[in-house]
């Protein structure tokens, strides 16, 4: 199938509010590719301040393709953004290699490691591998909302050690699958990962196998605020959720990601630009929320919360 492959060049100040227009209108996937700073291995990386960050997406050659493309310039004409647009057709498999060019092997806190499918990698005893190939889904490790999520997620889930007994995780948004086989292989017994895209969806089982958990994650497409492939009855109250997704996306689901967790539970609620955190603050702990701490970077940030 060809794709017709948007890109925007935009600050990043806009990059969230591009990526979430893009994600509404475009099945075929969205990616971010910040303009990274060279940094030694063991050193986090940085991002340039003086150059743009890409925002591509992704539509099919189908009957509906020019509706969605004027429905897409006009979102974007609003914010200011539509002259920053770009446009070319690209096959599946010419765009699934381009990835390959961006996406290397990243160490991300003190023990993960995540690593192409593509990249023959020798970990060190302590480190814990994901192999990942993203195909058309959001979530490398490189972008900053998924590195907090993979901090906050390492910092409360190790090895031999479960949030409560047994640990059941929600990665709400989960796109590649990265947090989930994250959660999977740091001691979760349990992990739902929900995605409202098919894509996304097949992707992150495609990722789960690779990582040989497909015994503790289940992928499912829908969301927590949908009646979704989970029976009402049967949805459980989740130890952790993971919802790196948007500010947007936080502020309006706040209710539903607080009805779902477990008293005493964890939710990371990421994707939150630094000029959207005190909206989702406030949305959080209306909710009945209290927020733990503030994790941030590179204009974007993270609220650890957990039930009173």
């Amino acid at each position: 199938m060809d794709w017709l492959e948007f890109t925007l060049l935009v600050p990043a100040a806009d990059v969230e509010a591009a990526a979430e227009v893009l994600r509404r209108h475009c099945p075929g996937g969205v990616s971010i590719e910040e303009p990274i700073l060279p940094a030694d291995w063991e050193e986090s990386y940085a991002l340039d301040p003086g150059r743009p960050a890409k925002v591509r997406a992704y539509l099919p050659r189908q009957g509906d393709l020019a509706q969605r493309r004027r429905a897409l310039r006009r979102e974007l004409a609003a914010l200011g953004l539509s002259s920053a647009l770009r446009t070319r057709w690209r096959r599946k498999e010419e765009w699934a290699e381009a990835w390959k060019r961006f996406f290397g092997v990243e160490r991300v806190g003190r023990r993960l490691v995540v690593c192409p499918t593509w990249i023959e990698y020798a970990p060190r005893a302590e480190e814990v591998v994901i192999r990942l190939d993203p195909g058309m889904a959001f979530g490398t490790g490189q972008h900053p909302t998924t590195r907090l999520c993979l901090e906050a997620l390492e910092s409360r889930l190790r090895p031999g050690q479960e949030v409560r007994a047994p640990a059941c995780v929600l990665d709400l948004g989960t796109g590649s699958g990265i947090l989930a086989i994250a959660a999977a292989l740091l001691g979760a017994a349990r992990v739902i990962a929900l995605d409202v895209d098919p894509v996304a969806v097949d992707v992150a089982r495609h990722n789960v196998a690779a990582n040989g958990v497909e015994g503790q994650v289940q992928v499912l497409e829908g969301s927590l605020s949908a009646a979704g492939p989970l029976p009402e009855g049967d949805m459980p109250h989740f130890d952790m959720i993971l919802a790196n997704i948007s500010s947007a996306g936080i502020a309006e689901m706040a209710p539903a990601l607080a009805r779902a967790l477990a008293p005493g539970g964890t939710l990371v609620a990421s994707g939150i630009g630094d000029a959207s955190v005190e909206v989702c603050r406030g949305a959080l702990e209306k909710a009945g929320l209290d927020i733990l701490e503030r994790m941030g970077r590179d204009g974007w940030c993270a609220l650890i919360c957990t039930t009173p």
